[in-house]
C-alpha cells in the first residue's frame, strides 16, 4: 500500500477546503513559575551527636531564612525496661496440731515447747472442755517468731478462733484493747489469758476463761 502521508499543499486542498486560522486564546492565563521554595539541606545526623542543619549559601541569602528557625532533629530516646518487683516470700510457721478446725492457740514460753507440765495440763483440760482434739487445732510457740503481727498469723492459720496465752495485744500489732471479753477482729474471734504457767495458779483468771471458752463452744 503506497504511504499516504504527503506534505504536497495541492494534494493538502484537498482535504481541507476551509480556511484555518490561528487565534489567540486570551482566556487562559499562564502565570510565570514562582520563586521557588527554599529547600532545607540537613547533613547526616548520628544518634550519638545531633549537627545544626546547614543551609546551602543559596538558600541562607533568601530573606527571612536562617540557621535558628530551621528544625531541629532529635535523637529518638532509648526504651526503659520495666523492672518488676520481687515477690515478698510467705512466712511460714512450725506447730503442733493439725489445725482443721482453724482453731489457733498462742503460747509463750522460751524454755519449753509449749509450757511447764502445770501449764501443759492445764492446756489439755482446756482444749477437751470445748471438745478440740489435737488434730482440730494448731499451737504455735510465740517466743520462736517474736515481732510476728497478728496479719501474718491470720493469712498463715486462717484461725476461726484464736486463744492467746502470754502474747500481748501490741505485740501483735492489733489496735484494740482486752476488757475482759472476747474481741472479734474480722473473721477471728480472740480470747487473751495470762501465760499457761501463771494461769494454773490464777484462780480468777481460770473462771473469767472459762466463762468465755463457754460462749465459744
Amino acid at each position: 500500500m503506497e504511504n499516504q502521508v504527503t506534505n504536497n499543499a495541492n494534494a493538502l486542498r484537498l482535504f481541507f477546503t476551509e480556511e484555518v486560522f490561528l487565534v489567540k486564546d486570551e482566556s487562559v492565563e499562564i502565570l510565570p513559575l514562582r520563586n521557588p521554595e527554599p529547600v532545607l539541606v540537613v547533613e547526616n545526623v548520628s544518634v550519638t551527636e545531633v549537627k545544626e542543619p546547614v543551609l546551602k549559601p543559596e538558600i541562607a541569602q533568601i530573606p527571612g531564612i536562617n540557621s535558628t528557625n530551621v528544625p531541629k532533629v532529635y535523637p529518638q530516646a532509648p526504651e526503659i525496661p520495666h523492672i518488676m518487683a520481687e515477690p515478698v516470700p510467705e512466712k511460714t510457721f512450725k506447730f503442733l496440731g493439725g489445725n482443721k478446725k482453724s482453731v489457733l492457740i498462742l503460747v509463750n514460753d522460751s524454755e519449753h515447747d509449749v509450757s511447764t507440765e502445770q501449764g501443759r495440763e492445764l492446756l489439755r483440760k482446756i482444749v477437751k472442755a470445748v471438745d478440740l482434739g489435737t488434730p482440730d487445732f494448731a499451737i504455735l510457740n510465740y517466743s520462736n517468731y517474736s515481732g510476728t503481727d497478728f496479719a501474718e498469723l491470720h493469712r498463715f492459720f486462717k484461725p476461726a478462733i484464736m486463744l492467746s496465752f502470754g502474747v500481748e495485744i501490741a505485740e501483735l500489732k492489733l489496735n484494740l484493747t482486752w476488757q475482759n471479753e472476747i474481741i472479734v477482729h474480722e473473721t477471728t474471734r480472740i480470747i487473751f489469758a495470762p501465760n499457761l504457767h501463771h494461769l494454773d495458779s490464777d484462780l480468777t483468771a481460770k473462771k473469767t476463761l472459762w466463762g468465755h471458752l463457754q460462749k465459744i463452744k
